[in-house]
């Protein structure tokens, strides 16, 4: 008997990819952020949608868009054109920048952001998260969040850099948890 692929059917699909066209945006809407970054850009779904539901919403979207082979990394150069192209119609109030993320960090005051959205779940990251969270936390507000998928991936960084587990929480849209999107709440002391 012929197995059944689960990513034919629409609610596995749904629950599984609804993060980033209604948990991420809505999630931003329900804070009233204006300022953010998403590191990982890709193709720039999750951005649009993002941008489409938080009209005063600015967004930069970093992403080097290298080759990785395997996986929907291996078209980036595609992923590109199409992040620049979905993106179109919100040049006022976002920005790309083609670089290492680590780099881009660079370009961003400290304490500037409401939000970070932390899209990095690739292989050339693998061992990278410790420091790219640490260079990214710095440029978000006292009380402002780093947002991300499937932490648990990468909890050990968090850890590392002296966060504990009780300081992640799973996003809450309109009384429902994410199934997916976690966030850390930057707290700073001066």
């Amino acid at each position: 008997m012929k197995k059944k692929n689960k990513w034919l059917n629409p609610f596995h699909w749904l629950s599984h990819k609804g993060w980033f066209f209604y948990d991420l945006p809505y999630f931003i809407y329900e804070n009233q952020w204006i300022k953010g970054v998403e590191l990982g850009a890709k193709s720039g779904r999750s951005m649009f949608y993002m941008l489409k539901h938080n009209k005063e919403l600015h967004l930069s979207g970093i992403d080097k868009w290298q080759v990785i082979e395997g996986g929907a990394y291996k078209r980036n150069p595609l992923n590109e054109l199409r992040c620049k192209r979905r993106l179109k119609r919100f040049q006022e109030r976002a920005d790309l920048i083609h670089e290492d993320a680590l780099v881009a960090a660079g370009f961003f005051e400290d304490d500037s952001l409401d939000f970070v959205h932390y899209d990095l779940q690739c292989k050339p990251m693998l061992g990278k998260h410790g420091e790219m969270i640490a260079k990214w936390t710095v440029k978000i507000k006292d009380g402002g969040v780093l947002i991300g998928r499937d932490f648990r991936d990468f909890r050990d960084s968090f850890y590392r850099l002296g966060y504990e587990e009780n300081e992640i929480f799973k996003c809450k849209i309109k009384g429902r948890f994410s199934r997916r999107l976690e966030y850390l709440v930057v707290k700073k002391s001066y």
